[in-house]
């Protein structure tokens, strides 16, 4: 239940976060209505951060070694 409510975390904040900043994109830079522009940026938020959890839910499962999953050892 831990890994369940752990990764549904990283995927919402990833894509809440994706979400924002293509939103923020279409309305200030390209000069799209919020009306028309939030469709498209939700899609592209959900879709973006499926494949990157997914992605990394696969190395975390392999057991991969990455920078990010460490903690630092202070001893070092």
């Amino acid at each position: 239940m831990h890994k369940l409510i752990y990764w549904s975390g990283q995927y919402l904040l990833a894509s809440s976060s994706m979400f924002a900043l293509l939103v923020a994109v279409d309305v200030f830079l390209r000069g799209e209505a919020l009306e028309t522009g939030w469709r498209e940026s939700l899609a592209w938020s959900v879709i973006a951060a499926a494949i990157f959890i997914g992605s990394r839910y696969y190395r975390a499962e392999r057991g991969a070694n990455c920078a990010m999953c460490r903690h630092p050892d202070p001893k070092r």
